[in-house]
Parts: C-alpha cells; structure tokens; sequence
C-alpha cells in the first residue's frame, strides 16, 4: 500500500512539474508574441522642393523647382533586442515651375504695348520606393525621434520642359515683327529630359508624439542623373499619420 501512495504521488509530481513547464513555454512564447518592438505604418504629406543643377551639385545656376510629395511607409523590427528597423513603401510627388518673359515696344504713337512672351515651363511627376534602415528612440512615454539613412529608387514618367515663344496679333502687324520673328520665330518647342529610372540615397529623421502625430524631415542626393549632365537633389518637410 505504501509503494502505490509512492508511486501515486511521483506521477503526481511529474505532472505538476510538466504543468509548470508548459506555463513557463507559453509565458516565454507570449513575451516573444508582445515584444516592444512592433511593426508600424505611417501615411504623410509634406513639401519636397527640388534642386537641379547643370555639371555638378549645387553649382551656380541651380533652379529651384517647388512641389509636394505623399507617401506611405511600413516598418518592421529586424532585431528583439533593439529598435533597429527596416522602412519600405512609396512615394508620390510632383513638382512644377514655370518662367516667361515679356517683351514690349512702341507703337506709332509712342504708347508702350504687350509684345509677345516668351516663356518656358518645366512637369516632373515622380513615383518612389525607398528603403530605409531607422533607429528609433523614445524620449518618455508620448514622444520617439527615429532617425534614417536608406536608398530610392525613382520612375519619372514625366520629366519635361516646354519652350515657348508667341507674340500679340498687334505686334504681328509691325513692320518690327518682321525682323524679330528671323531671330525668335514664334514657336512651342517641348524637350523630353529623359532618365525615367533614377536612384538616389537619404539621410532623415521622423518625430513620432502620442504615439500617432508624426513630423519628417529629409535631405536626398541623386546617385543618377535627373536629365543628360543635370544632377539633382531634393528635400522634404513632412506631416502625417502613425499607426
């Protein structure tokens, strides 16, 4: 009688310490599962100017070219025991500028008319995939800076520029026209920039507050070139969702 009271109570501290074994497993797998370092989607708008210069970066001569830019980025840790991210998405942005110069003469009575103009205006529509390696570090409980280095690459499948030259119906009747228009005939002449692939690298930082208000801020260099001898470079102050 007494050796199965034995035996009785071996099993049942067998049992017991397998009971206690799966809860220590389960407990370890549910720390995995709720690991602090959760993936992340962000939605923004922002303002993205761009810099195109002629032979080099930033040389004189450099155009400002204004436009905005909207984007969608993903984050997924890459390791449990820091905040070290892998970003990855896409961009939208379009930027735009037009300039024109008006020209003027006298009339047979000494009145100062319209001309014509002559004006040139430049589209660059641009879809983007960056990829970004992102450390993130909170400062308290509401607020994470994270700041980025990574890659883009570009498809520009509009990367115009249209010249063009046209004078008034007035100016046309002058016996001045007839001289100009061999010089400056009145024309529309569109140059196509070509280099619709295009990469370039970016160095950045996003300021996430409450978990949610997300600020940007990012300087990219082009690696290739924007158009035949025209290196670019471009910004981007953003705004948006984190979630």
């Amino acid at each position: 009688m007494k050796k199965i009271v034995l035996f009785c109570f071996a099993l049942l501290s067998l049992g017991v310490n397998a009971q206690e074994e799966a809860k220590s497993q389960a407990s370890a797998f549910k720390q995995v599962a709720e690991s602090p370092y959760k993936p992340y989607s962000q939605l923004y708008v922002g303002y993205s100017p761009i810099f195109i210069s002629e032979g080099g970066y930033h040389k004189a001569g450099t155009e400002t070219v204004h436009g905005g830019i909207i984007g969608w980025a993903y984050g997924l840790s890459l390791t449990r025991k820091c905040p070290l991210y892998l970003e990855f998405g896409f961009t939208l942005s379009f930027n735009g500028m037009k300039e024109s110069i008006e020209k003027k003469y006298v009339d047979e009575e000494g009145v100062v008319r319209k001309a014509g103009e002559i004006s040139s205006k430049y589209s660059l529509l641009r879809l983007g995939v960056p990829f970004n390696v992102s450390y993130r570090i909170p400062i308290g409980n509401k607020v994470t800076i994270a700041p980025y280095a990574g890659i883009t690459l570009h498809f520009n499948p509009l990367n115009d520029k249209t010249n063009r030259t046209e004078y008034t119906d007035d100016y046309k009747k002058t016996p001045e026209y007839a001289m100009v228009s061999q010089y400056w005939p009145e024309r529309e002449e569109k140059q196509y920039l070509h280099h619709e692939i295009q990469a370039s690298c970016q160095v950045g930082f996003k300021l996430t507050i409450n978990k949610h208000i997300l600020f940007g801020a990012e300087y990219c260099l082009g690696i290739t070139e924007i158009g035949d001898d025209l290196k670019s470079t471009h910004a981007a102050v953003n705004i948006g969702y984190e979630w």
